[in-house]
């Protein structure tokens, strides 16, 4: 008979058991969903920010000022708003005027002579600079030819343009850590042909970079959320002053084990210090490391106490229960029940001779 109600209760258990597990991870997908929404509003709001003060950088003739600030947004997000459209125009300006940066020019800069040399000359120049990788020769040239002719071997020079453009933008990435050049490089080459998957992956790694330095220092464990990807895929690759993807990484998980530390959130912060020096053996930072594994565990003690409060009340019984198990008056014959639960002894229990429900409770009076 008890069978089928325990079948019965162990199918109710288990559903509701499922039914938790399954509101525990819609909540943390919403939570993450909500999070991830909040930092990308973030960013756009930032770039919207940074896009204005291009704005007015050019008006007021700080174009190399406003040069940064565009690439820094083409890298984010290619599509924001005329953000490509706006950074040629800068480069432009840049390009035909030697006025220092931060000085709107006075008079507008002359137009460069046209190149002399005939048109199979520039050609055979071209090809010689491509040969030697010197990319940005061979753009020039490039550049010099189809000025003398648009219509010259249009073919040819649109494959010498990609060539050019597109191994000049692995150079700036690889070599010269300047990943907003090298991913200008990689969309002026689109324009004449898609990108190669190896040239895709350098791409990728550069945004990835620039994702991380957008979020360095102010959101670390953003930052260190995109640096780990690139540890991942690029650790060695390294920007224009020498820092690499892993050391990024490393000090960002560094810089969020500090604020949560400042924050008092030690045992979080132990995490996050333990994290750093699983990927990097720091001797500066353990002490810090020590410290605040110290705090966290010391937090654990009290939560312990508090339970064996808790219990106190049954500890306390078992002596007004052994009291109450007294012999009873000469005269009777009832045999002492020794208590069968709440005593910490390790006196073993006596079998009773009669069944201990023979035996009232009642009679088991304190002798006075």
């Amino acid at each position: 008979m008890g069978k089928p109600w325990f079948r019965g209760a162990i199918v109710v258990g288990f559903m509701l058991l499922l039914v938790t597990s399954a509101s525990a991870a819609a909540g943390w997908s919403s939570g993450r969903a909500e999070y991830g929404a909040t930092a990308t509003l973030e960013a756009q709001i930032y770039m919207l920010e940074q896009y204005n003060f291009a704005l007015t950088d050019i008006e007021n003739g700080q174009y190399e000022l406003a040069r940064q600030r565009l690439e820094f947004i083409f890298a984010a997000d290619p599509d924001f708003l005329d953000v490509a459209d706006k950074w040629v125009e800068v480069m432009l300006v840049l390009s035909q005027t030697s006025v220092p940066t931060g000085f709107a020019p006075a008079t507008p800069s002359p137009t460069p002579t046209e190149d002399p040399r005939p048109k199979e000359g520039l050609m055979v120049v071209a090809l010689n600079h491509l040969a030697a990788s010197e990319w940005t020769e061979t753009i020039d040239t490039l550049l010099a030819l189809r000025k003398a002719d648009s219509d010259y071997l249009t073919a040819k020079v649109d494959g010498l343009f990609y060539l050019a453009l597109r191994n000049r933008g692995v150079k700036n990435i690889l070599e010269l850590g300047l990943f907003e050049p090298g991913l200008y490089d990689f969309s002026l080459a689109q324009n004449f042909g898609p990108l190669d998957g190896q040239a895709l992956n350098y791409q990728q790694w550069a945004r990835l970079y620039l994702y991380g330095n957008a979020f360095w220092l102010a959101y670390p464990q953003d930052a260190a959320y995109y640096y780990g990807q690139l540890v991942g895929l690029a650790p060695d690759l390294r920007d224009s002053n020498g820092l690499s993807a892993f050391y990024r990484y490393w000090q960002s998980l560094v810089h969020y084990a500090d604020q949560l530390a400042a924050e008092l959130n030690w045992c979080e912060a132990s995490d996050q210090y333990e994290r750093a020096q699983n990927a990097r053996n720091d001797n500066g930072i353990q002490p810090t490391a020590d410290f605040a594994r110290q705090e966290c565990l010391a937090l654990t003690p009290q939560a312990t106490s508090t339970s064996t409060s808790t219990t106190s009340p049954t500890i306390n019984f078992t002596p007004s229960s052994t009291l109450s198990a007294t012999p009873t008056p000469s005269g009777s014959s009832a045999t002492p029940v020794t208590p069968t639960t709440g005593s910490p002894s390790s006196t073993p229990i006596t079998p009773s001779p009669t069944p201990v429900s023979s035996t009232p409770t009642p009679t088991l009076s304190p002798t006075p």
